[in-house]
């Protein structure tokens, strides 16, 4: 079972550029994350920042629901979207995603996707997710470094794309404390 879900994952991001922009995290039920995000995007050759605040709460041992508010700025201009959703955890590991994104100069957009992470060392995770709408699609990978229980440090790429509009790729950082 485990290998079919590997195998979609693995096609589902070679087909579709695909997430949003929180890393996927280990929360325990009654445990709840807050983060902060920037990413330096490129697209078409000009840059802008996307800073993103999100808040995470273990509902149940296998539900996980969030928020996440995302500003884009560019040339002193700017936009924002706003998520809520859920993860569905099928492993520890391995998670189903499904929300819906507030764009401020359009519609609401259900997305949908899958998450993965996995610990790669006593300290470091390494996180993969990747998911799509109606009009967008957008994946990000990364790595969390623990500085103790509750903090972490992260490092990731994203990219987005949304339909008639050029790719935005590029690298980012952020903060995360559990509680």
């Amino acid at each position: 079972m485990k290998k079919k879900i590997l195998t979609v994952l693995a096609g589902t991001m070679l087909v579709s550029s695909v997430s949003f922009a929180a890393p996927i995290t280990d929360l325990q039920k009654s445990e709840t994350s807050v983060g902060y995000n920037h990413y330096n995007l490129d697209t078409a050759g000009h840059n802008f920042n996307d800073d993103s605040f999100y808040l995470e709460n273990g509902v149940t041992d296998k539900l996980v629901l969030g928020l996440e508010a995302n500003s884009y700025s560019a040339g002193g201009s700017s936009d924002h979207t706003t998520d809520i959703y859920a993860q569905y955890k099928l492993d520890p590991n391995v998670r189903l995603i499904a929300g819906n994104r507030n764009y401020s100069d359009g519609p609401n957009k259900m997305f949908y996707g899958v998450g993965v992470n996995a610990n790669l060392s006593s300290k470091v995770d390494g996180y993969a997710s990747v998911t799509t709408s109606s009009i967008a699609t957008e994946w990000q990978t990364g790595l969390e470094y623990s500085l103790n229980k509750q903090t972490a440090l992260h490092l990731g790429y994203k990219s987005y794309k949304e339909d008639g509009l050029s790719r935005a790729d590029g690298l980012g950082f952020g903060a995360s404390y559990k509680f």
